[in-house]
C-alpha cells in the first residue's frame, strides 16, 4: 500500500493524513523536507539548527493538519509559511544571531549537483544577498531557492501576488547592483 502513495496528489495525501494515516504524512514529509531544509539552512546558516528547526516545522504541520483546509493554493505554501514563522520565532527567542551560510556549507546544500554555478559565483551571490533588505532576501529565497511560485510566495509572505512580483523585481534589481559593486 505504501508503494502507491507517491502517485497520489497532495490533496489525497492530506485527506488521508488528516484521517490519521502516518504513511500519507510521511510521503508529504518526503516531498517537502529538502525544500524546507534548504530554506531554513539559508536563513540560520547552521546545518544542525536547520535540522532541528525542520523537525519542529513538520511537527507543527502535523499538529495543524486536522484544521488545514485547501484554499486553492498548493500545500507547499502552507508548509513554507510555517517554516517562515518558525525561523522568525527562532530569532525572536534570541537563540542565535543572524549568521550567513559559509560557502562550503552552502555548496553542499544545493539540491542540483549539476548546477552550473562555481564556488566563486556562489560567494558573490551570497555577499550580495546578505546586504539586501529582509523582504528582498525572503522573496528571492522563496522564489529561487525553494522554487515556490509567485502565488505560493504571496501566501507565505502574506502579500498579494502582484506585490510579490514587484518585490521580486525590486529585489533582483537591488541584487544586481550589489553584485556589480562586488565585481
Amino acid at each position: 500500500m505504501t508503494a502507491t502513495l507517491p502517485q497520489q496528489s497532495d490533496q489525497e495525501l492530506i485527506r488521508r493524513a488528516q484521517d490519521g494515516n502516518a504513511d500519507a504524512f510521511g510521503e508529504l514529509y518526503t516531498r517537502y523536507v529538502d525544500m524546507v531544509f534548504r530554506y531554513v539552512f539559508s536563513k540560520v546558516g547552521d546545518p544542525y539548527d536547520a535540522e532541528d528547526l525542520t523537525e519542529e516545522i513538520f511537527f507543527r504541520v502535523w499538529r495543524a493538519l486536522p484544521a488545514y483546509e485547501q484554499r486553492g493554493l498548493p500545500f507547499t505554501a502552507f508548509v513554507m509559511r510555517v517554516a517562515r514563522n518558525i525561523v522568525i520565532d527562532h530569532y525572536r527567542r534570541g537563540r542565535q544571531k543572524v549568521e550567513h551560510v559559509s560557502l562550503d556549507d552552502y555548496a553542499w546544500s544545493l539540491s542540483q549537483p549539476d548546477a552550473a554555478v562555481s564556488l566563486a559565483e556562489l560567494d558573490v551571490l551570497r555577499s550580495g544577498l546578505k546586504d539586501l533588505k529582509e523582504d528582498y532576501q525572503q522573496v528571492l529565497l522563496l522564489r529561487f531557492l525553494s522554487g515556490l511560485t509567485p502565488a505560493e510566495t504571496a501566501q507565505v509572505m502574506e502579500r498579494s501576488e502582484g506585490a510579490i512580483r514587484v518585490l521580486q523585481h525590486r529585489a533582483l534589481q537591488a541584487l544586481r547592483k550589489k553584485i556589480e559593486g562586488i565585481l
